[in-house]
């Protein structure tokens, strides 16, 4: 990976991290408890429960992608940033620009 494809992708997990940041912002409001004197009904309620416990799933998995994305920038200075986990090869740049949290390869990442 040469110098202006490496500087594409930490521009573009600059990018995907503020993204998240938003995100889990949302989601943590989403996810406040509701107030036992809400008035709102049996099956608004259950509503609530459900979107809550996908809001907290979406949660766990952004939370994950942040911390995959400030791995890959604390490798930026390394020969390691953009290969691949697995084998030691290359991670595709159009690859590390659609998912810039991957760390794997392609082909790793379809075994």
């Amino acid at each position: 990976m040469n110098e202006t494809e490496k500087e594409k992708v930490k521009e573009k997990i600059h990018v995907k991290m503020e993204e998240l940041k938003a995100r889990l912002e949302e989601l943590y409001i989403a996810t406040k408890p509701m107030g036992l004197d809400s008035a709102v009904g049996r099956l608004s309620r259950m509503d609530y429960i459900n979107n809550k416990a996908i809001d907290e799933a979406n949660i766990r998995s952004s939370e994950e992608k942040l911390k995959a994305l400030e791995r890959w920038l604390s490798l930026y200075d390394t020969d390691k940033f953009g290969m691949c986990t697995r084998c030691g090869k290359d991670i595709n740049i159009n690859r590390l620009l659609f998912m810039p949290e991957s760390t794997r390869c392609i082909q790793c990442a379809d075994k």
